[in-house]
């Protein structure tokens, strides 16, 4: 499959890598900055033949090529400009989340959506997607999310991440609550399967990432995303007349493995690519479910 990118953002080359290493092909690249130096760099590395300064020009270029499809990795404020430009073409599209920083953004390009797929690659990681089985249809469960975040305005630009997650793994979630302090926001929302998911953004902090869910006996451990724990048993031992208490690890899921490939980026590309060749139609990560973590985020940092 060959693949047109515009954009020359810090996630470019994980995408180049991975492309490459599913045997498909970079057949342009541009970039929407103005004297990129970045274009020159990746042409020269993974052998990018086409290169246009103009991107507008690789837009012309890619439509005439019959199986060729985009990947969009320019930045956020440009996308929107850039994106209407290749719906147009009519070609399947591979934009890196999370497209638009406002829900209003989205509504144009709605038409567009069984072309378009979003790059919100932690719902591609293996220990994920076994959760989500693990889980299944448990509605007695409690779920804690810790999100630390440089700021406030960056919740929509990164923790949205954790929200495709949430989403994926509990469905439709609808907002209950929200406590705004200077440094810290509290949220509670509830699933379509009747779930209370707390999540606490706490800026600035010395923290990880982390999804805790609680289940009767077992507590299944996200942190940070890429390892999964999962405990079943505390063992008790006595120190000097105290009683401590060990969570056991049943089993443990590790995203992180010696590819040079950024974690889940192999299987969201290989999804990816049996949706732009029409081997699967349905999608979760289009752009309506970009809207609805958009929507969310908006609420949480309003």
């Amino acid at each position: 499959m060959n693949i047109s990118i515009i954009g020359t953002s810090k996630i470019t080359e994980a995408h180049i890598k991975t492309i490459q290493k599913n045997k498909s092909k970079v057949i342009a690249i541009s970039s929407t900055r103005k004297n990129s130096r970045k274009i020159t760099y990746f042409a020269k590395k993974f052998r990018i033949k086409n290169v246009f300064k103009n991107w507008k020009e690789n837009i012309k270029f890619t439509a005439k090529i019959p199986n060729a499809r985009f990947l969009i990795t320019c930045r956020i404020q440009d996308n929107k400009k850039v994106l209407e430009l290749c719906c147009k073409t009519g070609k399947k599209i591979l934009i890196e989340k999370p497209v638009f920083l406002k829900k209003k953004e989205f509504k144009i390009y709605q038409k567009y959506n069984n072309k378009i797929f979003v790059g919100y690659n932690r719902i591609f990681y293996k220990n994920i997607n076994f959760l989500k089985k693990e889980i299944g249809n448990l509605k007695n469960i409690n779920v804690l999310v810790k999100c630390p975040e440089s700021s406030v305005s960056n919740i929509t630009k990164n923790s949205c991440h954790i929200i495709s997650v949430l989403m994926f793994l509990f469905g439709k979630m609808k907002f209950l609550k929200r406590i705004k302090f200077k440094n810290y926001i509290n949220c509670t929302f509830n699933s379509a399967k009747n779930v209370k998911i707390n999540v606490f953004f706490n800026i600035k902090n010395s923290d990880n990432f982390s999804i805790e869910i609680f289940n009767n006996k077992k507590r299944y451990l996200l942190a940070p995303i890429e390892n999964l724990r999962i405990f079943s048993k505390v063992k008790l031992t006595r120190y000097k007349s105290n009683n401590l208490y060990k969570p056991i690890i049943q089993r443990e899921y590790n995203e992180f493995n010696n590819s040079n490939l950024k974690p889940g980026f192999d299987q969201q590309f290989k999804a990816f690519k049996n949706f732009a060749l029409e081997k699967r139609k349905k999608i979760i990560n289009n752009l309506t479910f970009a809207e609805k973590i958009c929507e969310i985020c908006n609420k949480i940092t309003k």
